[in-house]
């Protein structure tokens, strides 16, 4: 039998599914923890929480790996992490991995490195602009979005007023507008 640290993705998801073999798990886990830290740490921003959703989503895939037909096993995890820290950052404690299966793989069109690629580029590009944002503005955006505050809880965690939060975000909204033109002229 090849070794484990020698078998392409397939091959080892294969083995994994087949045997339910928590070597070859840790060989997954050996390839891809990084990169699901480094794609936590860009949505949720915070070390801590981002090494306690790569160990979340680990558990979930070594009990529900069997589940799954993957044919691009990066790109699937790519998606998965994603979703998982979007469901953190909208509160929820963990993502509904039975929801992948009701997809199919087809659905998946940023599969492709050279639309997960595209994607990356779009997402550095909007995080990068919302940087560039006056720091009320910013705050405000991060808490109203990607945090799923109301103006009202905004107002009262940074202390400006009601009326003003509502004035940064559509301040903020028109600046990354602006910022972010180029992109949509290249789609």
């Amino acid at each position: 039998m090849q070794a484990l640290s020698q078998m392409n993705d397939q091959e080892l998801i294969g083995h994994v599914q087949q045997h339910q073999d928590a070597a070859g798990f840790s060989e997954l886990y050996q390839r891809y923890a990084h990169l699901m830290l480094g794609w936590s740490l860009r949505y949720l921003k915070d070390q801590h929480a981002s090494e306690d959703a790569v160990m979340e989503i680990m558990e979930q895939l070594m009990q529900n790996i069997h589940k799954y037909k993957i044919n691009d096993f990066k790109n699937w995890l790519f998606l998965v992490t994603r979703n998982h820290c979007f469901a953190k950052l909208k509160g929820k404690t963990e993502v509904m991995m039975d929801d992948l299966s009701q997809l199919n793989q087809e659905d998946f069109v940023e599969k492709t490195s050279e639309a997960h690629l595209h994607i990356e580029k779009k997402e550095n590009e909007l995080h990068e602009a919302i940087e560039r944002l006056k720091d009320t503005q910013r705050t405000c955006i991060v808490l109203f979005y990607f945090k799923k505050k109301s103006y009202k809880e905004i107002a009262m965690s940074t202390g400006i007023d009601e009326k003003k939060v509502k004035s940064h975000i559509q301040n903020g909204k028109r600046n990354l507008r602006t910022s972010l033109q180029h992109i949509q002229l290249e789609d």
